[in-house]
């Protein structure tokens, strides 16, 4: 059963204390226990680092107060430990702070609107591990006996793994451009075809990356080639926006290559943790030890239009127009009057 004491509104960020200890002590025995995959332990770490960070939000809004370290329950996850126990107990509390957020006798503990929308986050997350770890019941018990929070609560999207479903992976995404001040939307239609995940700044910031697209790949096995890039860079020029490639296997080195040199950001598990978009990998350091030759650029390895084409007005690269490539990097800037088409007599 979800917990029924009553907690002061003096020892509140005291629970939220307790949570987060929990949470960072079963991803530290994910880390140790080498009877899971690699892909369980870091898979697993990944939820519950994305599950402490709206508790952490919580506890920055709550004012501080004095209490006792020792008046809060933390359950700790001894090597060995029963993994479906602790996912229960992380289950019941969090529906337990869910529940009191929707009932009168909690308002006071709350400065806003938006905590039972984090703790939900968190709960999506935690029920998650369920589809990862080995041995631990896939449905909630503590869910199940809910009657104030059922499964429809929580987001459906965050289990869809699998060959052919790369909801999971999507979902991930979102998350990220969310944090990274995005207006995010999935699975729109472009034309005739699905594009995995469309966003765009919520402040502009007169930068081509204030528009893009994502393609997912939640792979095991096969690597990405190069089809699967001219597709999402074919996505991104007709949407004017920039490419994103979000993966969880190899790319070949002809695909990484064209990456490169077409300028996409090529994402894994560990860049979405970043506090930022991180910009596309443009340069390629030398391999050779003690060689100082210059570093591979990919705008000098991309070359340019057609001859034909190269002096007419606003032919140049770039996925939006309106924008001008400067340097070697991966830098734009912007210009006024590109958006006209060379036929138009100017």
């Amino acid at each position: 059963m979800i917990p029924n004491e009553s907690i002061p509104q003096d020892e509140y960020d005291g629970y939220l204390d307790a949570l987060t200890e929990t949470l960072e002590s079963v991803r530290a025995t994910l880390q140790a226990d080498h009877s899971l995959s690699t892909d369980q332990r870091m898979f697993g770490r990944r939820l519950l680092f994305l599950a402490r960070q709206p508790i952490a939000e919580a506890e920055r809004i709550l004012p501080e107060s004095d209490r006792d370290d020792d008046a809060v329950d933390i359950q700790t996850l001894e090597s060995g430990a029963d993994y479906g126990e602790v996912l229960t107990h992380l289950e019941r509390r969090l529906c337990w702070l869910i529940d009191s957020r929707r009932t009168e006798r909690s308002a006071a503990y709350y400065s806003d609107d938006t905590h039972d929308a984090r703790f939900i986050r968190a709960l999506e997350y935690v029920t998650a591990l369920r589809d990862i770890l080995p041995a631990v019941a896939t449905t909630s018990p503590v869910l199940a006996e809910m009657d104030t929070i059922s499964r429809g609560d929580i987001d459906p999207h965050v289990g869809g793994r699998g060959p052919g479903d790369g909801r999971w992976l999507e979902y991930q995404l979102q998350r990220a451009l969310r944090r990274w001040g995005y207006r995010v939307d999935r699975r729109q239609q472009l034309f005739s075809m699905e594009v995995d995940v469309v966003a765009t700044r919520e402040e502009k910031q007169q930068a081509p990356s204030d528009w893009v697209v994502g393609q997912c790949k939640d792979w095991t096995d096969d690597p990405i080639t190069p089809a699967t890039l001219f597709r999402l860079c074919t996505v991104a020029f007709a949407c004017r926006a920039m490419p994103i490639l979000c993966h969880t296997t190899e790319l070949t080195p002809r695909t990484e290559q064209l990456a490169r040199e077409l300028e996409v950001r090529v994402l894994d598990l560990k860049d979405l943790e970043r506090a930022a978009l991180p910009a596309p990998q443009v340069a390629k350091p030398t391999t050779e030890l003690l060689e100082w030759r210059p570093q591979y650029r990919a705008r000098n390895d991309r070359g340019s239009l057609p001859l034909m084409f190269r002096t007419e007005p606003g032919k140049r690269f770039s996925y939006v127009p309106g924008f001008s490539p400067v340097g070697k990097d991966a830098d734009y800037e912007p210009i006024e009057d590109d958006d006209t088409h060379p036929a138009g007599g100017q």
